[in-house]
């Protein structure tokens, strides 16, 4: 794995301070940067599919949690190489996440930063899980 890759994210500040219209997000999802689940789970289908037929904009927190899944999801293809692994350790409980589900942990600020410091450590080489992660501890 090359530690000096670019991480790519989709969205940046200006983008999602100017709006990320529906569209845009609808866009994402058929090309697999995101999953209709997980943009479910921040927008309900319902409200999505009808900002989507009005062409209108997600709300400022709906953009913003967006960008954050776009983030965890290019930060954990970088840190493993490839789409397969990547998606995998997202969609599966994670012990040193406290048998957590990274994916899930998007809608709080303090999950996708715990996410976040997972997948540096694995990709700087530290395998090691921290005590106070360990199940039953």
């Amino acid at each position: 794995m090359n530690v000096h890759a670019r991480i790519e994210t989709p969205i940046g500040y200006a983008e999602l301070e100017k709006g990320l219209p529906a569209k845009q997000v609808q866009k994402l999802i058929e090309a697999g940067k995101n999953a209709r689940a997980e943009v479910y789970r921040i927008v309900p289908e319902r409200t999505f599919k009808r900002r989507l037929a009005a062409r209108a904009k997600l709300r400022l927190e709906e953009a913003d949690a967006i960008g954050c899944l776009l983030r965890i999801n290019a930060l954990a293809k970088w840190a493993f190489g490839d789409d397969a692994t990547a998606r995998a350790f997202l969609d599966l409980a994670n012990p040193p996440l406290g048998n957590r589900i990274p994916q899930v942990m998007d809608l709080t600020d303090a999950g996708p930063r715990e996410v976040e410091a997972l997948l540096h450590r694995f990709a700087s080489g530290n395998y090691l899980v921290p005590r106070e992660l360990m199940p039953n501890h």
